[in-house]
């Protein structure tokens, strides 16, 4: 028997336990050896995949003549859609069928079960004669068959481009994997933007996710170092390039072997270099950088990239001996080195043949999401109107934007005010400026809130971890709150700057005000469906300080006893995870829930003996989700790294785990490539978020694909 009948998602393995459990007898114990088992396989499949099939399953009690058939939808609009197609398989022939949907009795256990799964007005009840049971149950079976691989309809109307590019760029920023793939989905499908453009946004996320081989073999590549790419595309590609080509730090002498794989490089990559690059902290990029520097012989190149402290330590010993000793060739037209003048022989001939580009580089997209947002895509994010998009035209900056103060100036109502990731990253860090910025965004007005709030990816991009900006975090964070933002991605951004603020160790008046703003909002947003957000917040607030351990047990209380009271919807792997939550700031909840003792689904979690890698550079929400999947898959052998290299450790822990999670809002571009470049077989994935039950809920996802 497949084993996905025992592993289902959120509630599904109790509620299969309660639905088959007394007074129906179609299924006693569950027995997944009994014959009836096989039968009801491809019905529950519906229960993992939740697509357009709807979950069709028998009710029989011992009086009864014969079965009935409950087709349960999963959500009113999912009913509305399954109703003539019920009619049109069973209706007349087999089945009275009015088309309504039934009304349930919460007192009947079934009932219950049913209605605590999907809610109200979504279940259909078939009850055929014993005559027409047989042909109602292959009637349904084809029915079940025809729908089985079409995904849940989602009825809504296309949003415009630019919104859906600031969503994505946001993803991006905290580290929300999963809701950036859907993202880009959507871009593609909705169209509007150029294929280069669309080629931009994808090496972005294949760069946050450190993709690299995969980056690489793009198939745009070759096309897109000739087309001036945005500065986090050049970087992404250059970085992916050393991490794969050469992989720094690099030896001495290895250092012209590198210059030659720079000039050989096809695509050619060195075509990405410009003095412009000089000014980055991605390591990895500038080294390429350095590397083109010292193939081209430039002097310009070569003095700016020597004064780069990120540049690999080789390649910049190389870079300063030139400049300090060998008159380069400056002067001339061609930006070589000339080989009577100058004895570095090898660099000449290394020489690769495309000049520098020009000074002007080709702007970010106002939100920094890898395109050029064009003329007539409205920054207002309640512009819904209809967009025709040309993403070749560039935005206008403001020309005279040399801080984060001077964005926030800038804004005012109507007014919205481009800002790019090049840009902030030519400006003095935040940490640097906290108090002012903060000041400058306290008076923005309130009318261009939604403004201000399109900057919120590049501030979280230029977080620096050992130097927070708490009061901008703390200030932003109250702009959310006024705006009343609550969409998943909202959430996750307003997780992100908390911890921002609470890593600036606030004080105590501070830390209650905070906390208590964003805990009289959450009976706007705490739901199961955002159960995983609820908890990620949650857990932010009790890894922090403990700056007033009152207040962080009522920031807890409230934001956890809504999914307290409904924990039989929540999946194990989350209360496991709410449990030791609520634990460790001095909350006594009861998480358990009644298990049948001959549950099988127990005793796969037992028995499983996956090796699993987690990553990320928040070391507190790694030691949470060791300890909550070694509550939830005790045989698991769970390794955690916080490393921001590739260090041969590293390289061994991917190489050995079956599972890889890797939280990209809090990593490091050189370990997460080396993460995927020596995954080999393992399943990578990347969740939804960077806090503990996102982490949980990939690493849950993660094991069920393993063992079904």
């Amino acid at each position: 028997m497949d084993r996905r009948i025992s592993v289902s998602p959120i509630g599904g393995d109790e509620f299969t336990a309660r639905f088959f459990a007394d007074p129906n007898t179609t299924w006693p114990g569950q027995d997944p050896n009994a014959a009836v088992a096989a039968a009801l396989q491809p019905f529950l499949a519906a229960l993992t995949k939740r697509g357009e099939c709807p979950l069709v399953l028998p009710r029989r009690e011992a009086s009864w003549r014969a079965a009935c058939y409950y087709v349960i939808c999963w959500d009113t609009a999912h009913a509305g859609r399954i109703r003539p197609l019920l009619e049109a398989a069973t209706a007349t022939n087999w089945t009275p069928f009015d088309g309504r949907v039934a009304r349930l009795n919460p007192e009947d256990p079934v009932d219950a079960a049913v209605l605590e799964l999907v809610g109200d007005g979504t279940t259909f009840v078939l009850r055929p004669d014993p005559a027409t049971a047989s042909p109602t149950y292959r009637a349904l079976g084809r029915l079940v068959r025809t729908l089985d691989e079409i995904p849940l309809r989602n009825p809504t109307p296309p949003r415009p481009i630019g919104r859906m590019l600031r969503e994505f760029d946001l993803a991006l920023a905290v580290g929300a994997a999963e809701t950036s793939a859907r993202l880009l989905q959507e871009i593609e499908t909705l169209g509007g933007i150029s294929h280069e453009n669309v080629a931009f946004l994808q090496i972005r996320r294949l760069a946050r996710l450190g993709r690299d081989v995969e980056l690489l073999a793009h198939g745009s590549l070759p096309t897109l170092v000739y087309a001036e790419p945005p500065r986090l595309v050049r970087e992404g590609i250059l970085g992916a390039w050393a991490r794969v080509n050469v992989g720094p730090p690099i030896a001495e002498d290895r250092i012209d072997d590198a210059i030659e794989r720079i000039r050989e490089a096809n695509p050619d990559v060195a075509m990405l270099v410009d003095s412009r690059l000089a000014r980055s902290h991605d390591q990895d990029a500038v080294t390429s950088g350095g590397l083109v520097a010292l193939a081209r012989g430039d002097a310009d190149l070569i003095t700016a990239f020597a004064s780069n402290e990120f540049v690999d330590d080789s390649v910049q010993r190389r870079l300063q001996q030139i400049l300090g000793s060998i008159p380069l060739a400056s002067a001339k037209q061609d930006n070589h080195l000339d080989q009577t003048e100058s004895p570095v022989a090898v660099i000449q001939e290394a020489t690769v043949a495309h000049p520098p580009k020009g000074a002007e580089e080709v702007a970010d997209s106002a939100v920094g999401a890898g395109v050029a947002e064009p003329d007539g895509v409205a920054t207002d994010a309640d512009d819904e109107s209809a967009i025709e998009v040309d993403v070749e035209v560039e935005v206008e900056t403001h020309p005279a934007l040399n801080s984060w103060i001077d964005w926030a100036r800038a804004i005012g109502p109507g007014a919205p005010v481009a800002i790019s990731q090049d840009q902030a990253a030519s400006w003095p860090p935040v940490a640097t400026i906290d108090g002012a910025f903060a000041d400058a965004i306290d008076d923005v007005d309130l009318m261009a809130t939604d403004d201000l709030l399109l900057g919120i990816a590049c501030f979280l991009d230029a977080d620096d971890f050992e130097r927070p900006a708490p009061r901008s975090a703390e200030a932003l964070l109250r702009r959310y709150l006024i705006s009343e933002r609550y969409a998943p991605a909202d959430l996750a951004a307003i997780c992100a700057l908390l911890e921002v603020f609470l890593r600036g160790a606030p004080s105590a008046e501070r830390y209650r005000e905070v906390l208590g703003d964003v805990r009289a909002s959450s009976e706007r947003w705490v739901a199961i469906a955002t159960a995983s957000r609820a908890l990620d917040l949650a857990d932010t607030v009790a890894l922090g300080p403990a700056v007033d351990p009152s207040a962080r047990a009522d920031f807890v209380a409230t934001l956890i006893s809504p999914l307290n009271q409904q924990k039989r919807r929540l999946d194990g792997t989350l209360r496991d995870l709410a449990a030791l939550v609520t634990a460790d700031v001095g909350l006594d909840f009861d998480w358990s829930v009644p298990v049948p003792p001959d549950s099988a689904a127990v005793e796969l979690d037992s028995s499983i003996a996956v090796r699993i890698l987690l990553y990320s550079l928040d070391e507190g929400t790694l030691a949470r989700v060791e300890k909550a999947i070694a509550q939830r898959w005790p045989a698991a052998t769970v390794r955690t790294s916080s490393e921001k290299d590739g260090s041969p450790m590293l390289k061994q822990h991917a190489r050995n785990s079956d599972l890889i999670v890797v939280a990209t809002r809090r990593a490091a571009h050189a370990a997460t490539g080396c993460i995927a470049d020596n995954a080999g077989p393992a399943l990578v994935r990347y969740p939804d978020g960077a806090g503990s039950a996102s982490m949980m809920r990939t690493v849950a996802a993660g094991i069920s694909e393993l063992t079904s």
